[in-house]
């Protein structure tokens, strides 16, 4: 696979205009993220030992759904069996998951749970082009697939991996969205989550630490 420099929009002068032009704004993603982490926090010892991760994966899912799908542009997608939303207009896909670390320079992003090979081929049209600075439609191979990832500390970034081998293996695109709950002010919503086993493509499954 050829190399891909990576596009990392840190700044919120870069990040949020970047965010309009692919048809969503911070409030809603960080609203997204707040309900996927208090979901996650509603555990208690006799829930399964991978609650936290399933409860973040489904209620991040179905909130990415009620700030976005609209009946004009973004509507629920389920390709491959992989769930999120989909903006046809502007060839856009986001979906949700869970990773282990977010907006940090020293490391990359990964899955807190195997990505399978539904999350390959929908993820598939961001191998055919690198980094766009103003959107034009994806060739018709793919939609250009953005994960919304959520570290345990709050940390969230819109991203554009490229999927390989059951995880995050590069990226086209980050946008930084937060670097955790400790610069905003809302340490009391942070759960406490560990790694994870994959249900097919549904993402979730993150162990809560002993």
């Amino acid at each position: 696979m050829r190399y891909i420099e990576t596009s990392i929009l840190r700044a919120p002068e870069e990040a949020l205009p970047r965010l309009e032009v692919l048809g969503t704004d911070l409030a809603r993603l960080l609203r997204v993220r707040d309900v996927a982490l208090q979901e996650a926090s509603n555990v208690d010892p006799f829930n399964c030992a991978n609650a936290a991760g399933t409860f973040a994966y489904q209620h991040g899912v179905h909130a990415l759904r009620v700030e976005h799908v609209d009946g004009v542009e973004w509507r629920s997608d389920r390709s491959e069996n992989v769930e999120g939303i989909v903006n046809e207009g502007r060839g856009v896909r986001i979906l949700f998951s869970n990773v282990d670390f977010a907006c940090r320079d020293d490391l990359d992003p990964k899955p807190r749970s195997a990505k399978g090979s539904g999350s390959e081929r929908v993820c598939s049209g961001n191998n055919l082009f690198g980094h766009l600075p103003e959107y034009t439609r994806p060739p018709e191979e793919g939609l250009a697939t953005y994960y919304l990832m959520v570290d345990e500390t709050g940390a969230a970034e819109l991203t554009r991996p490229i999927v390989a081998g059951g995880t995050f293996t590069s990226y086209v695109e980050r946008i930084w969205l937060s670097t955790g709950f400790e610069d905003e002010d809302l340490i009391g919503l942070r759960p406490s989550l560990d790694d994870d086993d994959a249900i097919s493509d549904f993402d979730p499954q993150v162990a809560r630490k002993r």
